[in-house]
């Protein structure tokens, strides 16, 4: 009985290590990629967007602002710079409407249909920001190898690789029982005004109907001014998600 339990001792001792050695490994991992990023209070961007699904095949521009922490606003413009789309986050709400005449006004619920996994307001700013999508210093993360981590969220498993600079080079979101998947890959980064943020974010939602998004930050301000105004437009009709 002796020997046993000094078996089991050893194999609890042996786990306990195992899982303090894993932690250590993300907490460094964690440091060495959040020190990437500058701290900064507000962003203007300009970016280009090449958007397609089954339906559509288009290449609008987007104004891409945000505060950090507090409210994004991205005004989508077509041909000329007419405004065809508003999308206005916080912490609270996620709103959008189309000047064809519809919005949604309320939860994150649209932006995780879109995307195929649970969203948050912090994870759309860190998604538009190239930090980790699900934090990496408040979530149970695996090191799988020296580069990859991988997570379990309820019936989602995330696994990020990582670059030479510990930046993020590709997210990936599978869903349990299903050939559903999220990948966004970030090809490349650049420092801007002392501030290290993405040239390029590829999004790639497989579900039942695919839909890609190629976004390239053509130019970056920091710390402007930025009137966060939103209003839906009176006559618009609410979408139900």
């Amino acid at each position: 009985v002796a020997t046993e339990t000094a078996t089991e001792e050893t194999v609890d001792r042996s786990l306990n290590t195992s899982k303090t050695e894993n932690k250590q490994a993300v907490a460094l991992l964690a440091n060495s990629h959040y020190s990437l990023f500058n701290d900064f209070n507000t962003l203007e961007i300009k970016a280009d967007i090449d958007y397609i699904d089954k339906n559509m095949n288009q290449s609008p521009t987007a104004d891409i602002q945000i505060q950090k922490n507090k409210q994004i606003l991205i005004t989508v413009r077509a041909l000329f710079g007419v405004t065809v789309a508003k999308v206005y986050l916080t912490p609270e709400r996620a709103s959008y409407y189309e000047i064809t005449g519809s919005h949604y006004d309320g939860d994150y619920a649209f932006i995780e249909k879109f995307l195929g996994t649970i969203v948050n307001y912090e994870n759309v700013e860190n998604l538009l920001l190239g930090k980790a999508f699900y934090n990496l210093e408040s979530n149970d993360y695996t090191q799988t190898k020296n580069n990859e981590l991988e997570l379990k969220l309820n019936q989602f498993l995330m696994r990020l690789v990582f670059g030479n600079k510990n930046e993020i080079a590709s997210t990936e979101v599978t869903k349990d029982k299903s050939a559903d998947k999220l990948l966004i890959q970030y090809p490349s980064y650049q420092l801007s005004n002392n501030l290290f943020l993405p040239k390029e974010i590829n999004i790639h939602a497989m579900q039942k109907d695919q839909i890609q998004i190629k976004i390239d930050y053509r130019r970056v301000s920091v710390n402007p001014s930025i009137d966060f105004r939103y209003k839906i437009p009176n006559n618009s009709k609410p979408i139900k998600i």
